[in-house]
């Protein structure tokens, strides 16, 4: 009997199979039910629509509050100031880049935009570039500013 022909015969038994009309069992399982609020990681019942805390603005000036760890080693640092006066960043006027965009980090100032923010990974991967490259500019497309906000939900590292 050929591969093919063996592989039909399979899956018409594993079809025949399934559609033999056999039921799962209609035992419950062991143990008492499990409650509607250890369902999920918010940890309230599934009926309820949790409403978040409010959530007081940053206001800090630049330099005025350290930088906090990153939650894990992959993500971007948290803007740890106000930036509605430096908005809108644009690819023509970015206020970022006139405290962030120095190359090295003395003690006290600003911390430097990376290497990588000035290296085209669409075009030309590997190769550093004067400005900042690609949609690198748009440094909200990352960065978040930092809030006192409480998680609605936890998390595996809580």
């Amino acid at each position: 009997m050929s591969a093919r022909a063996l592989a039909t015969v399979v899956v018409l038994a594993a079809s025949a199979a399934g559609c033999s009309g056999a039921r799962p069992s209609a035992t419950p399982p062991a143990g008492p039910p499990i409650p509607d609020a250890e369902l999920g990681l918010s940890k309230v019942s599934v009926f309820e629509v949790p409403t978040p805390d409010a959530v007081r603005r940053n206001e800090s000036a630049p330099g005025e509050l350290p930088v906090l760890p990153r939650p894990n080693s992959l993500m971007p640092p948290r803007i740890p100031h106000a930036i509605d006066d430096f908005l809108p960043i644009t690819q023509k006027q970015s206020s970022c880049l006139d405290c962030h965009g120095v190359k090295d980090k003395k003690p006290g100032e600003p911390t430097p935009i990376p290497a990588s923010h000035y290296v085209d990974q669409r075009r030309a991967p590997g190769t550093p570039r004067q400005e900042i490259a690609g949609a690198r500019w748009v440094c909200t497309a990352c960065h978040v500013q930092n809030t006192e906000a409480r998680p609605l939900a936890g998390s595996a590292a809580d």
